[in-house]
């Protein structure tokens, strides 16, 4: 005996943040520095993750219609800042529309040229290894040129508000 078959249904758009609203996410800031004006560029991406030890790769997704996206891809490389707890105001000032996005955010030029926000828990610095349209989405995979770590705990997003973890005395089991 066999399973009917089944044919899938579009998802409406506002069905999916709904349901997708309850997965929290991690929150990255994304900057570079253009090379010939030399003027600072970033973004706030939800999406950021590990995708391969060997080689050292990680991956992120970008909306098409992105303004901040294509002045930072044409340089290629790009720093990762993986926001503190305390730093919802980067996140803020880095989803704004129009330039100068760090204007009056704490920032520090790294050995590869980009910046990296000051208090985060951790940068990357990345080149852009290949980029895959997917649905109305970019997928964008990087190779990770250097890394670092700071202290202290993660800014999530979940539910439509910020918040982060909360520390627990129970150890997964194996």
């Amino acid at each position: 005996m066999s399973a009917p078959a089944l044919e899938a249904r579009p998802i409406a758009s506002d069905h999916y943040r709904a349901v997708m609203r309850h997965l929290p996410t991690g929150v990255a800031a994304i900057c570079s520095t253009d090379t010939v004006t030399g003027k600072q560029n970033g973004m706030i991406v939800g999406t950021f993750a590990s995708l391969s030890m060997e080689p050292a790769l990680v991956t992120f997704s970008v909306t098409h219609t992105s303004t901040s996206w294509p002045k930072i891809a044409w340089v290629d490389r790009f720093s990762v800042s993986l926001l503190a707890e305390d730093q919802q105001h980067v996140c803020r000032a880095l989803s704004a529309k129009g330039d100068d996005k760090l204007n009056g955010v704490d920032w520090c030029e790294s050995d590869w040229g980009t910046p990296h926000i000051q208090g985060s828990l951790a940068w990357f610095d990345c080149s852009i290894e290949r980029q895959i349209v997917a649905g109305d989405h970019l997928i964008v995979i990087a190779s990770i040129l250097e890394m670092t770590t700071g202290e202290g705990n993660p800014l999530i997003f979940h539910g439509g508000r910020f918040g982060t973890v909360r520390e627990s005395t129970v150890t997964p089991s194996n």
